[in-house]
């Protein structure tokens, strides 16, 4: 990691350099680690929930139990994750740390935030190339606990793909909770937005996609940990659905 962020001061009781690891490492879950889960999305009126159980029987594992409005791209979305092998792997954010370039403190230093150029990673399709190359992001680390509290990537000039359209803007936004027990950083909350066209017509499209019942386990066990469950205590904001 780069000298830039190595300061006189601390993040969560920690060098940021140190912090920053330390983070990496929750948002890199265990090879075993499953997660059951639902998942509504939306774009404008369109809405799509499904269920996840890694432990059901495999035919039994992705449902779609909600299919509301028509939307295309909505459907691909949902279909792309149904061919996934593993659909809970979308819950964590394993490329971050390879997909780091020229990280640096964005802002005050005490933000505990850091800026970098995002690099292609192995979870990086064919499709994403386009945008990967020219793809700023930032991480937000939570003051309170350290970890991974939100990333955004966006792509700093237009990209044109091979059908002539223009994507004139680009963003992606991801919100994160923390389970103490496992030990993992993962994904609550997702937003993708794209603006652009070609032959003179510009398109807005927004997808949203909210994460709830989330439950880790270990491949092979059946005993699983709520994340979404109602807090004893009082935490963070931006911690509110941490699994204990």
């Amino acid at each position: 990691m780069s000298a830039l962020l190595i300061f006189a001061i601390t993040w969560a009781g920690l060098p940021p350099e140190q912090a920053l690891e330390r983070a990496l490492d929750a948002v890199e879950p265990p090879s075993a680690m499953r997660a059951a889960f639902h998942a509504t999305l939306t774009s404008g009126n369109a809405i799509r929930r499904i269920e996840y159980d890694p432990y059901a029987p495999p035919a039994e594992r992705f449902k779609l139990t909600l299919r509301q409005g028509d939307n295309d791209e909505l459907d691909a979305v949902v279909d792309g994750w149904r061919a996934e092998r593993q659909a809970d792997s979308r819950l964590f954010a394993d490329d971050l740390r390879p997909s780091l370039g020229d990280a640096r403190i964005a802002g005050a230093p005490e933000a505990m935030a850091v800026a970098f150029k995002h690099r292609m990673s192995k979870n990086d399709t064919e499709f994403d190339a386009p945008f990967s190359a020219g793809m700023a992001g930032r991480v937000q680390l939570d003051p309170v606990s350290g970890f991974v509290s939100r990333i955004d990537y966006t792509i700093e000039r237009p990209v044109t793909l091979e059908d002539g359209t223009e994507v004139s803007q680009y963003r992606q936004r991801y919100n994160f909770g923390y389970s103490e027990r496992w030990g993992v950083s993962y994904v609550m909350d997702y937003e993708v937005y794209a603006k652009g066209g070609r032959w003179g017509i510009s398109e807005e499209r927004t997808i949203k996609v909210q994460l709830t019942d989330i439950a880790f386990g270990l491949a092979g066990d059946g005993e699983q940990d709520l994340a979404s469950r109602e807090q004893p205590y009082n935490v963070a904001p931006s911690l509110m659905a941490r699994a204990q």
